[in-house]
């Protein structure tokens, strides 16, 4: 017997472990350059051949040596084995990196036979600068006064016929060089405010854009971490670095007054450059007063107007090393903003896509429109030729008006002209191209005076951009209306994110916290949005009062709080969060703003709330016919945060708020039931579709008491013969609630139609995004309705995360097989690899197809005759039937089932 043992485990581990290790990360990012956190986590995904495989222990190592990771020396960290499934997001405790380090590690796993696997490959991460004072650089800015016309040596660059300088000219700065040793590598440490471009010997850095991303400067400023081993030359070098006001020099206030922030100060950078050579020791190039100062050739930015061009004034070679700048103007050392310098981990803005023109017309002498076909958030670039002098100019909108670009709908903001407005003037010696540096336009036409001669789609570029991010998701089916409005969603919501959410890319480009809440779950199944929500959750924690208020405009110079904005909004604070830790699985976007989030609840107990109501807020926004009472859903976000801090008291391990929350909630709820709700009739405030949806959705009534509430909104609804009638809350209680409750079909009915009011019915008229309103009259791309492409993947697709297993380490595959449609494909990119949900309709057979990545699991629910459509794999799959339903519960693998539908 002892023999036939040893005979067993030998086979098995000659068998080898069933799983092999397909990528890992740092932080969710392949070989991160520049990290600031002083825990960095890691993960990695598994993939096996055999369905089920799972892990059940792993060992991670860490070294500052890359030779000596295999021959395990010198050890940073090694974890040992630990039993754990844990393979998203795992600490390793007691390592403590340091600044500008570079380290090499790897990790290897047990699977359910305890059978271990080859090591991963080893990967790299690099520590930023850590502490503030690892920086020896000084903020510089340039002289104080722009009269740089008494500066006869400068004028002798400017080409004759060229104006004087503008005192709002955007200053170039430059240092030049000598590096005498052989260079193993270097990093440049950067961050200019509003927005820079840097450039070494004479060629830009990285490509990034509107750089670094806004917060509130007082608090925090972000730098980048560029890698310039190789632009760096052994000998004479040059730096460059240009300057725009972005969000910081903001000087064109709205007749809103959104925009009296307390930091405002002349543009200013700070920059470290260390050389690290092949015999070990390391020089550093900083910003200092060794720099030197000219006014560049843009002569006007504005982040909400435009910005002006003058390429007469442009100075070749002025960031490339031998350059003459001996009548350049000495700079300026100054303070900088107050806020702690912090490195940027989230995406940068970079271009997305770029579009030919769809078509451009002459509409008048001079005048030419262009439709670019795509609604989107970037600029112009242009080829073009033609004789000094020349003014080229640029007007951005978004719909035509007698055959011209109509800025009605949008212009409202900014008190002075321009608005959307680009300007260049030709330098005049050949072909020249140029794009914007500092600003960026909401558009999809483009209004051009002053082109030489006819332009062609050779001479005109739009250019889209948006934070960076990878995108995780995909979801199409046979219904075209669906498609479009998905793309739509997609669009919108890349438009309205350029370094934080915002509610439109032309008109305010504001980080209004509701819209961000609402669209936050399609962020996620659609793109790796994590760390750019973990930025503005810091930017709202450094907003946020001692009292607990929060702000609607994050981040905001003041004006965020003027409009009583209330839960609906706030509760971004504490939606985004959830929504982090439910689709990636991170738990630290909740444990470090924990405090904040519990401040700000106990803020509405205290200053908001009258017996567990609160009335303050703004409401269902831009409804369509039928005005909800703020009371009624912001009393609900009120439950919902409560309910929110006492969750994330149990997942912290916090017993005492777990219960002081959850009395709260429930005294909530009491006062919601008994304000509100009819519960014989089913009843809730005003009945609109809005209060029944949000008290379903939001669990305010729930078990026998919810029967009653959804008859009445199914009755309201029929009443409006199935037209939606609600606004940017009720966009997205309605559909959950209807399909959480068993109304899939009513609320499919209600998004697919192209009648108005609905997402159709723009698409009907000629919509590449979402719209503020529902009739069309305010801005064309916004987001806040787009909560409509995450019901296509949890509905459609099936797709659905479990609040239990957050992550989707265990998730569910229930999908809704629409009557019209014939086939619907639906994917998200977990932590733990591609999750698949794809079906196909034939002859009264559904055919579902499902991936569910290794180390997780799911649970399947179908109605209708079901069965696996592969015999060979039932011993896999355990399977019970509920009310008509079969349920699955299915390990990791590919599994098809044919599902019999009971229609004739």
């Amino acid at each position: 017997m002892r023999g036939g043992l040893v005979i067993i485990m030998l086979f098995s581990s000659l068998a080898g472990c069933a799983m092999s290790i397909q990528s890992i990360t740092c932080e969710g990012r392949l070989a991160p350059l520049g990290l600031a956190t002083q825990q960095p986590h890691f993960s990695w995904r598994l993939s096996a051949d055999e369905p089920g495989q799972r892990q059940t222990a792993y060992q991670l190592q860490i070294s500052a040596a890359e030779q000596e990771l295999p021959q395990e020396k010198n050890l940073a960290y090694d974890s040992g084995k630990r039993p754990s499934d844990q393979s998203t997001f795992v600490p390793a405790d007691a390592f403590a990196p340091a600044s500008r380090q570079r380290y090499f590690w790897r990790v290897r796993v047990w699977d359910k036979n305890d059978i271990v696997s080859e090591w991963s490959e080893p990967a790299w991460f690099e520590m930023g600068l850590m502490q503030q004072s690892d920086w020896s650089a000084k903020w510089l800015s340039a002289p104080t006064l722009f009269d740089w016309r008494a500066v006869d040596g400068r004028r002798k660059k400017i080409a004759k016929d060229a104006p004087p300088e503008l005192p709002e000219a955007a200053p170039i700065f430059r240092k030049e060089f000598s590096l005498d040793k052989k260079i193993a590598s270097a990093r440049v440490y950067v961050s200019g405010l509003g927005y820079y471009e840097l450039l070494l010997n004479g060629k830009k850095v990285g490509d990034r854009l509107l750089d670094p991303a806004f917060t509130r400067y007082d608090k925090r400023v972000l730098y980048a971490v560029y890698d310039v081993t190789e632009q760096l030359k052994c000998g004479a070098n040059a730096l460059g670095l240009m300057l725009g006001r972005g969000w910081y020099d903001m000087s064109s206030r709205g007749v809103w007054g959104f925009d009296h922030a307390p930091w405002r100060a002349d543009p200013t950078f700070i920059l470290q450059l260390e050389a690290t050579f092949k015999d070990g020791s390391v020089e550093r190039i900083i910003s200092d007063d060794s720099w030197s100062c000219a006014p560049g050739p843009i002569t006007f930015t504005e982040i909400r107007q435009g910005e002006w061009v003058d390429a007469r004034r442009d100075l070749p070679g002025w960031a490339t090393p031998g350059f003459d700048d001996t009548d350049w103007f000495p700079v300026r050392t100054v303070r900088g903003p107050e806020g702690r310098l912090t490195a940027m981990t989230m995406p940068p803005a970079k271009v997305r896509q770029t579009f030919p023109p769809k078509s451009i017309k002459h509409e008048k002498r001079g005048v030419y429109v262009v439709d670019f076909g795509q609604n989107m958030a970037g600029f112009v670039r242009l080829r073009v030729q033609g004789k000094a002098g020349t003014t080229i100019t640029l007007t951005y909108g978004e719909k035509l008006k007698d055959g011209l670009v109509d800025q009605s709908n949008i212009d409202g903001l900014v008190a002075s002209a321009p608005f959307q407005t680009d300007k260049y003037t030709l330098k005049g010696d050949g072909v020249e191209m140029w794009q914007p540096r500092f600003v960026y336009h909401g558009f999809q036409y483009v209004e051009i005076h002053g082109f030489p001669g006819e332009p062609t789609a050779d001479n005109l570029t739009a250019v889209a951009v948006n934070t960076s991010f990878a995108q995780t998701g995909e979801f199409s089916c046979s219904n075209e209306l669906l498609n479009s409005i998905q793309h739509n969603t997609l669009w919108s919501y890349m438009n309205n994110f350029v370094g934080y959410p915002t509610d439109c890319p032309q008109r305010e480009k504001n980080g209004w916290t509701g819209d961000a809440q609402l669209a936050a779950e399609a962020g996620l199944f659609n793109f790796d949005a994590r760390t750019a929500y973990l930025k503005w959750m810091r930017d709202m924690a450094d907003e946020q009062k001692p009292s607990g208020e929060i702000a609607a405009i994050i981040p905001t110079g003041g004006w965020g709080y003027y409009w009583g904005n209330g839960p609906a909004w706030d509760s971004a604070f504490l939606l985004i969060p959830w929504y982090v830790c439910l689709y990636t699985g991170d738990v630290r976007i909740i444990e470090e703003n924990y405090e904040q989030m519990k401040r700000y609840v106990d803020f509405l107990t205290r200053e908001k709330s009258k017996t567990g109501i609160v009335a303050w807020g703004l409401g269902d926004w831009c409804p369509e016919k039928t005005k909800t009472p703020a009371e009624i859903t912001s009393t609900a976000y009120y439950f919902v945060d409560a309910g929110l801090i006492a969750k994330f008291a149990r997942i912290l391990e916090k017993p005492d708020d777990a219960q002081k929350y959850t009395e709260l909630a429930k005294q909530i709820r009491t006062a919601f039931l008994k304000k509100f709700v009819d519960l014989q009739n089913g009843g809730v405030g005003n009945n609109s579709q809005t209060a029944l949806s949000c008290a379903l959705y939001q669990e305010l009534v729930t078990g026998d008491e919810a029967a009653p509430v959804i008859d009445r909104l199914l009755q309201v609804i029929r009443k409006n013969d199935g037209r939606l009638d609600f606004g940017i809350l009720g966009s997205k209680y309605a559909p959950n609630a209807l399909s959480d409750f068993g109304h899939a079909g009513v609320a499919y009915a209600m998004i697919n139609r192209r009648d108005y009011p609905g997402w159709g019915h723009w698409v009907e008229l000629g919509a590449t995004t979402l719209w503020e309103n529902w009739d069309g009259g305010s801005s064309r791309s916004h987001i806040m309705f787009g909560d409509v492409s995450a019901w296509f993947y949890k509905n459609i697709g099936g797709i659905q995360p479990d609040p239990a297993q957050p992550g989707f380490k265990h998730f569910f595959i229930r999908p809704y097989f629409a009557a019209d449609l014939q086939w619907a494909k639906a994917g998200h990119e977990t932590m733990y690899g591609k999750i698949k949900s794809e079906w196909t309709r034939k002859e009264g057979v559904v055919l579902l197809n499902i991936s569910i990545p290794v180390n997780t699991t799911a649970t399947v629910v179908l109605g209708g005759e079901t069965k696996l459509c592969d015999a060979a794999l039932e011993k896999y799959v355990r399977a019970r039937l509920s009310n008509g339903t079969t349920i699955f519960s299915v390990p990791s693998g590919k599994f098809c089932f044919q599902v019999k539908e009971d229609r004739p």
